[in-house]
């Protein structure tokens, strides 16, 4: 009879098991890709205008800042490349980048009020999920990401 029940709940505890393991790398390239961002509008947001810091005195991101972001996201995802279902330089053109130069600026978006410049990164990760797929569910998974940046 134990034999029995073991053949039996074999199947069903090894599709338990594959679940978790794909939903557990999932969370970790999830983790991994807003940490990509998370750097990408840190480095973007550092990228100052140095004419208008030195007529000023008063910060404000360089014009090339979303070109920054982008080229920043792309390498960030580049570790991740093996797991993603686009290229990560893909992804980067895909994401909606925003610079917001001065102080008080609505971001429509997230709907938050920034009180110095800020950069935001919105991002959807197209994730390979080859094991939810041989279960019959989506063969990729949409992770979004949202970073946000703002200057001290």
């Amino acid at each position: 009879m134990n034999a029995l029940t073991t053949i039996l709940l074999l199947p069903l505890l090894l599709i338990a098991l594959a679940g978790s393991l794909e939903l557990g790398f999932l969370r970790i390239v999830a983790e991994k890709s807003r940490a990509a961002a998370d750097l990408a509008a840190v480095v973007a947001i550092g990228d100052q205008d140095d004419a208008v810091l030195d007529a000023t005195g008063r910060y404000r991101p360089a014009a090339d800042a979303e070109a920054v972001a982008r080229a920043y996201l792309t390498l960030n995802l580049e570790g991740l490349a093996a797991a993603l279902a686009l290229l990560p330089s893909t992804i980067a053109e895909r994401a909606l980048v925003e610079v917001f130069p001065e102080s008080g600026a609505l971001d429509a978006l997230t709907g938050r009020r920034y009180e110095r410049p800020a950069i935001r990164i919105a991002a959807e990760v197209p994730v390979r999920t080859p094991v939810f797929a041989s279960l019959l569910l989506p063969p990729v998974t949409l992770v979004k990401v949202v970073a946000v940046s703002v200057a001290r």
